[in-house]
C-alpha cells in the first residue's frame, strides 16, 4: 500500500494552484518538519521568506549531506522525505518564513513553529511535535499533569502574528504534540483569525485537558474545520479528552506506538486510507488512558511532576540519543535521583499506577462485551436477510 513518499512522487509535479492543499500535504509537511528549519530560516516575520528547496538544501548540507536519524525515535526517513519533497515543483513553490524555536528547561518548553507560504495565496502554520530532547519529553508529561503549558500560549501568539503579517486563508497543522498545540491555538485565537482558518489538522495528537473544552461555543464553531486523524491502534491520539471527532487511518505497522510514525500511514491517491474502527488495542489505549489520566487529582499531578523533574535531572542528558550513548551513567543517575526522594513521595507515585491492572481488566471486559454484541447483531442481520431471500 502506498505511503506519503509515493504521494510526493505521484503528485509532486502538480502546483498548489492546480490542486489545493489537502490532507496528504498536511501529512507530508508534518512528517518532514522534524528537520531543523530554525537553523536556516530566520525567526522574524520581517525577513525575506526562503524557498523550500533552498532551506532543504542548506539543512542537508549542515548534516553532512547524509540521511541520518533526527533522534532515537525520529528516523532517517524524515531527512529522506525532506529532500524528496525539494525535488518536486509542488513543494519547491513553497516559501518558509519565521521558523521559531523556544527551548527552556524550567518550566519545560520545546516549541517550534514555521509559516509556509503557498503559491495560491494560502498560509500553512506548522507546529512541530516532540523532538529528541528530554525537555521535549518532559513537556509531554506536563500536558498530562498540568492544565496548560507555555507552548499553548506561544502557539496562540505565533498564529496571531502570522495572520497579522500575511493575508489569505490559513491552514493549521501539527503532528503529535504539534497537533495538540495546533488545535489549541486555533481554538483560542481571535475571532478574526478563526474566521480565516480553513482547516486544522491534528495528526495523532492528544485531545483537550477536559470535556469542558468540547462543550464550548468556540469548539462547536471550529468543529467543521477540525480534522483529527488517528491510526487504528493509536496511543498518543487517545490521550486526554476527545469526542468521537477523529478519523481512523490505516497504518502498515501493527503496534500503536509505531503507527504514530506518519510514514506508516496508508494512502490511496490523494487521500489517506480510512479504517472502520479502532482495533481492540486502540480501544484499550483509549479506555485505559481515559481512566488513568481522568483519575488524577491535584496532589497526584504534583507528585508526578516532582518525580519526573527529579529523575530527569538525575539522568542528566540532553536527548534520547545521548541516553542511549551514555546508558549506564544515565540509568545510575536516574536511580540515584529516585532514591533521593522521600519515602512518602515514592509511595504516592507508585500508588498512582497501582490501579492500572484493574483498569486494564475492566476495559478488556468492556471491549470483549462490545465485540460479542456486535457479532450477535451481525448474525441477527444475516438471519433476517436469509428469511427475506427464502
Amino acid at each position: 500500500m502506498a505511503n506519503v513518499m509515493d504521494y510526493i512522487k505521484k503528485y509532486g509535479d502538480i502546483s498548489f494552484c492546480d490542486m489545493p492543499f489537502g490532507e496528504a500535504d498536511n501529512v507530508a509537511l508534518c512528517g518532514m518538519y522534524y528537520m531543523p528549519f530554525d537553523k536556516v530560516v530566520s525567526d522574524s516575520f520581517e525577513d525575506e521568506p526562503v524557498d523550500y528547496k533552498t532551506a532543504s538544501d542548506e539543512i542537508f548540507e549542515l548534516r553532512g549531506r547524509k540521511h541520518t536519524p533526527v533522534g532515537l525515535v525520529l528516523l532517517k526517513n524524515i531527512s529522506e522525505q525532506m529532500v524528496l519533497m525539494s525535488k518536486y515543483k509542488r513543494f519547491q513553490e513553497m516559501k518558509v518564513v519565521a521558523a521559531v524555536r523556544v527551548y527552556e528547561k524550567a518550566p519545560a518548553v520545546q516549541f517550534e513553529a514555521a509559516t509556509f507560504l503557498l503559491p495560491d495565496g494560502k498560509i500553512v502554520v506548522l507546529f512541530k511535535g516532540t523532538d529528541d530532547t528530554l525537555t521535549g519529553w518532559k513537556e509531554d508529561f506536563d500536558i498530562l499533569t498540568k492544565k496548560g503549558i507555555p507552548s499553548n500560549r506561544l502557539s496562540i501568539e505565533y498564529l496571531e502574528k502570522t495572520a497579522k503579517n500575511f493575508d489569505g486563508n490559513i491552514i493549521v497543522c501539527g503532528h503529535s504534540k504539534g497537533g495538540f498545540i495546533a488545535q489549541y491555538a486555533a481554538l483560542y485565537s481571535s475571532k478574526e483569525v478563526r474566521d480565516r482558518i480553513e482547516v486544522v489538522y491534528n495528526d495523532d495528537g492528544p485531545g483537550f485537558w477536559d470535556y469542558s473544552y468540547l462543550e464550548s461555543e468556540t469548539y462547536a464553531e471550529m468543529l467543521p474545520k477540525y480534522r483529527h486523524f488517528v491510526p487504528q491502534s493509536s496511543f498518543i491520539g487517545m490521550m486526554l479528552a476527545h469526542d468521537n471527532d477523529y478519523e481512523i487511518i490505516k497504518s502498515n505497522q501493527i503496534l500503536g506506538p509505531l503507527q504514530h510514525d506518519l510514514n506508516s500511514w496508508q494512502f490511496s491517491g490523494k487521500k489517506l486510507v480510512r479504517a472502520e474502527e479502532l482495533t481492540d488495542m486502540g480501544k484499550m489505549n483509549d479506555g485505559v488512558l481515559r481512566d488513568l489520566v481522568g483519575g488524577l487529582d491535584d496532589e497526584s499531578e504534583k507528585v508526578l511532576d516532582t518525580v519526573l523533574d527529579k529523575v530527569l535531572s538525575g539522568v542528566n542528558q540532553t536527548g534520547l540519543l545521548d541516553v542511549k550513548k551514555n546508558f549506564v551513567p544515565a540509568l545510575k543517575g536516574g536511580v540515584e535521583a529516585w532514591r533521593s526522594l522521600d519515602r512518602d513521595t515514592q509511595k504516592k507515585f507508585l500508588k498512582i499506577f497501582s490501579d492500572t491492572p484493574e483498569i486494564v481488566f475492566r476495559n478488556s471486559n468492556r471491549i470483549r462485551k462490545e465485540r460479542t454484541e456486535k457479532t450477535y447483531e451481525k448474525a441477527v442481520s444475516a438471519f433476517k436477510y436469509l428469511n427475506v431471500l427464502f
